[in-house]
C-alpha cells in the first residue's frame, strides 16, 4: 500500500509542488470567527451543508485540505474528534497556533489529501470546503474515502462548479492570478464518479446569477451596491436552482455520499 501511495504521489508531484508553492505564499491572519451560520454571501450554501452533515458530537471527522482550519475549529467546538490535513506546512503550523489560541481541541497534520495516510474504517465523516478541486485524481480520492470511512460514514463537500459563465469570466479576465492553473472546478460528471463508488449521491446547487454581486463585493468594494444587488439576484435565482438543466451552471455545489453498512 505504501509503495502504491508513493507511486501515485510521484506521478502528480508537479501539481502538488505548484499548489504548495502558491498557498505557502498566502498571508495568514488571526481567525475572527469560525461560525458557519454567520450571514454572508455563502449563507444558503453553509446552511445546506450543516443540515446535511447533521449532529457531529463524538463523530470522528477528517477535514481535507483544511487551509486555515475554519471547518476544523467549528466542528471541534461542537465536540467532534477532528483531524485537519493540508499539504502546506505553513497552514498546518498556523492551524496549530490558532487552535491553541482559540482553545479548540483539534489535531493537524501535514499530509497529501490525494491519498490520506490513515487506516481503513477510521472516520465517520470526511469533509472539505472548496478543497477537492485542488486534487488531480478525484476518482482515486473517492475510492480512498470509501476505504477510510466507517460503515454508514459519509463524505460531504462544498465545491465550485466549472460552467458558471460569470465566474469563468472572473477567473479568466478579472482575477487570473488568484489560483493555480491546476485547480479544476468540478463538473457534474465528477459527482457521478462519487456516486458510482458509493452507490448514492445527494447534491444541491447554488449561485446561478448571484455571482454578479460577488464581483461587486470583491472588486468594486461598494458594500451598499453589493448588498442591494445580491438581495435582488438571490431572490430571482432561487426558483431556478432546482431545474436540472441549469444546475451545472451554478457556481457552488454541496454533495454527500454515504458508505453503506
Amino acid at each position: 500500500m505504501q509503495n502504491n501511495r508513493e507511486k501515485v504521489l510521484d506521478k502528480y508531484q508537479y501539481v502538488f509542488f505548484e499548489e504548495k508553492k502558491f498557498y505557502d505564499s498566502v498571508n495568514l491572519h488571526k481567525i475572527n470567527s469560525f461560525d458557519l451560520k454567520v450571514p454572508n454571501f455563502f449563507q444558503d450554501v453553509n446552511l445546506c451543508y450543516l443540515d446535511l452533515i447533521g449532529e457531529v458530537k463524538n463523530k470522528k471527522i477528517l477535514d481535507i485540505c483544511c487551509g486555515k482550519g475554519i471547518l476544523s475549529y467549528f466542528f471541534a467546538s461542537k465536540n467532534a474528534d477532528v483531524i485537519g490535513i493540508d499539504l502546506s506546512e505553513k497552514h498546518i503550523n498556523f492551524c496549530k497556533k490558532e487552535s491553541n489560541r482559540l482553545r479548540i481541541k483539534a489535531k493537524f497534520f501535514v499530509m497529501n489529501a490525494q491519498i490520506p495516510e490513515f487506516e481503513k474504517n477510521s472516520f465517520d465523516i470526511i469533509t472539505g470546503y472548496r478543497a477537492i478541486h485542488h486534487l488531480p485524481n478525484l476518482n482515486l480520492f473517492f475510492e480512498n474515502c470509501y476505504r477510510l470511512l466507517k460503515p454508514n460514514g459519509f463524505i460531504i463537500f462544498v465545491e465550485p462548479l466549472k460552467k458558471n459563465p460569470i465566474v469563468q469570466f472572473n477567473r479568466k479576465y478579472i482575477a487570473p492570478n488568484a489560483r493555480t492553473i491546476y485547480e479544476h472546478p468540478l463538473k457534474m460528471k465528477d459527482l457521478k464518479r462519487a456516486k458510482l463508488i458509493f452507490g448514492n449521491l445527494e447534491h444541491y446547487e447554488y449561485h446561478l446569477i448571484s455571482p454578479i454581486a460577488w464581483v461587486f463585493k470583491t472588486k468594486i468594494k461598494n458594500k451598499k451596491i453589493y448588498k442591494y444587488i445580491y438581495k435582488i439576484l438571490n431572490y430571482l435565482e432561487k426558483p431556478f436552482l432546482n431545474i436540472k438543466f441549469l444546475q451545472p451552471y451554478c457556481w457552488q455545489t454541496v454533495f454527500k455520499c454515504q458508505k453503506q453498512s
